[in-house]
């Protein structure tokens, strides 16, 4: 029978549509036929000799003695050629009529993974894709300084169908002079809960996904990884630390070694489990200047359905595979490398 879950924190439902319930076969594409994808596409802005192809860099991790915007490096950050929003715009509130509209202000970069074209997070190396991290943590010490931006997202699409326009991997950092409704809602539903209970909900949601196990993926001294109770998409999975003071911005080198290890595991086992699904992951961070406790996840969220009327219509979500099945498929995933 269906079922209708409301979320822990944000009080949206989703719809668990369990007589659609759809095994891991049945997601997976049909083996393809296309050629692998090679390590250099000439026409790629984004592979290494083909620097002068991007906006001018804006950080790096390169060979000593190499300049910038030449090769030599292992990540690299760039302004966005296509930006949502542009630094050198103003903020200021106009009136149209009855409508307000503000100047298009914001940082919107890209972070240029690894100089191969080829070399995903799933079959990097431990050491590569943790410096893809550790770049994320840069760039994010980097925006949070800046006082006009409120908010910084850091998210990644891979995939046509979850929205990448290139296929060399990347993720990308955008950097609102707003807070957006997603983490507004997440924040004042966590203020909703510590008013009636007096502690963070995801401490909670936590507590009872270690002591149950049914939607516990992954486990490690620092970090839980689990298919959400109610999860708006198929497999999709959330990484949470075990501590709010555990944060991107201010991590150690081993705690983010640990984190950059346990989203590569997940993405792993999404892979082993679906066919190398496309998929969308974000990480959410605290807003510039907030004072509460903020507790860092990361929402990963695999694109194997499409909202169609009635999820637009209604801002209910249909998942057609239920998190305790999820979990445990993902779970028995292999995590080798592909």
């Amino acid at each position: 029978m269906p079922e209708i879950r409301i979320d822990f924190i944000t009080e949206e439902r989703v719809i668990v549509a369990t007589e659609r319930s759809r095994r891991p076969h049945d997601f997976k594409k049909a083996e393809a036929t296309a050629e692998p994808a090679p390590e250099f596409v000439p026409t790629c802005p984004f592979c290494v000799g083909n620097e002068a192809m991007t906006p001018p860099e804006v950080d790096a991790f390169r060979e000593a003695g190499t300049a910038p915007d030449t090769p030599g490096w292992w990540v690299r950050t760039v302004p966005n050629k296509f930006p949502a929003l542009a630094p050198d715009a103003n903020d200021a509130p106009d009136a149209v009529g009855i409508y307000t509209r503000f100047g298009g202000y914001g940082v919107h970069e890209v972070i240029i993974e690894t100089p191969k074209h080829n070399e995903t997070p799933v079959v990097a190396s431990a050491h590569q894709w943790r410096e893809a991290v550790r770049m994320y943590q840069r760039r994010l010490q980097t925006l949070t300084r800046n006082e006009r931006l409120k908010s910084v997202l850091i998210f990644r699409n891979e995939g046509k169908a979850a929205g990448a326009s290139l296929e060399h991997p990347h993720a990308q950092l955008v950097g609102l002079p707003f807070i957006p409704p997603v983490l507004q809602r997440y924040i004042e539903g966590v203020a909703r809960y510590q008013s009636r209970h007096g502690r963070h909900p995801l401490e909670a949601i936590l507590e009872q996904e270690v002591r149950e196990g049914t939607r516990l993926v992954n486990q490690t001294a620092r970090f839980v990884v689990y298919a959400p109770f109610a999860s708006r998409a198929p497999y999709e999975l959330a990484i949470a630390p075990t501590t709010p003071a555990l944060q991107l911005a201010t991590m150690d080198a081993d705690a983010l070694s640990e984190f950059a290890d346990v989203l590569q595991d997940s993405l792993r086992r999404l892979y082993a489990a679906l066919g190398n699904p496309p998929y969308n992951y974000m990480l959410f961070t605290a807003p510039t200047g907030y004072d509460g406790v903020f507790w860092e996840h990361v929402r990963i969220a695999p694109r194997l359905s499409i909202d169609a009327g009635f999820e637009l219509g209604s801002g209910v979500g249909i998942n057609i595979t239920a998190p305790e099945d999820a979990a445990r498929y993902l779970r028995e995933a292999s995590t080798a490398s592909a």
